[in-house]
């Protein structure tokens, strides 16, 4: 049962103030399974490698999840660990690298992960994320 669809947490002017212009379009999508509801939303902006990706991850797997990703400890993992972000979420963590990297927010039982398009460093990449987690973050 989908409780609000992902695209309804950004508006246009909040992408546009961030990203530099509006999205062209916004795409949903979502899939369930017996503890999780992950909905999506692709924002498709005009300068294609400006585009957004939210995901927000919800159900009573949520938590469990979260540890799972950012608590314990990952032996076989090829990518760096998780990169703790302070001043957003009740817990915020940057993974992955400038060019693929995203931000991973917990509040209220939900987990959202962000990321932009873009030839960017990731300190610019993280400012942008934090200034479009904040309304997303007061919608959920």
């Amino acid at each position: 049962m989908l409780l609000a669809s992902a695209c309804a947490l950004l508006t246009a002017a909040e992408i546009a103030r961030v990203q530099g212009e509006a999205p062209a379009e916004s795409k949903a999508s979502a899939s369930e399974s017996a503890d999780l509801l992950v909905e999506r939303c692709f924002y498709s902006l005009p300068t294609f490698a400006r585009s957004i990706s939210l995901e927000v991850t919800r159900g009573k797997g949520a938590r469990a999840f979260w540890a799972r990703s950012f608590h314990e400890e990952h032996e076989d993992r090829e990518l760096p660990p998780p990169e703790k972000v302070r001043g957003v979420g009740e817990e915020a963590f940057w993974t992955g690298d400038p060019r693929l990297g995203g931000l991973y927010l917990l509040k209220k039982g939900a987990i959202v992960r962000l990321s932009i398009g873009g030839n960017q460093t990731k300190a610019d990449k993280l400012r942008k994320l934090k200034q479009l987690a904040r309304p997303i973050l007061k919608r959920l």
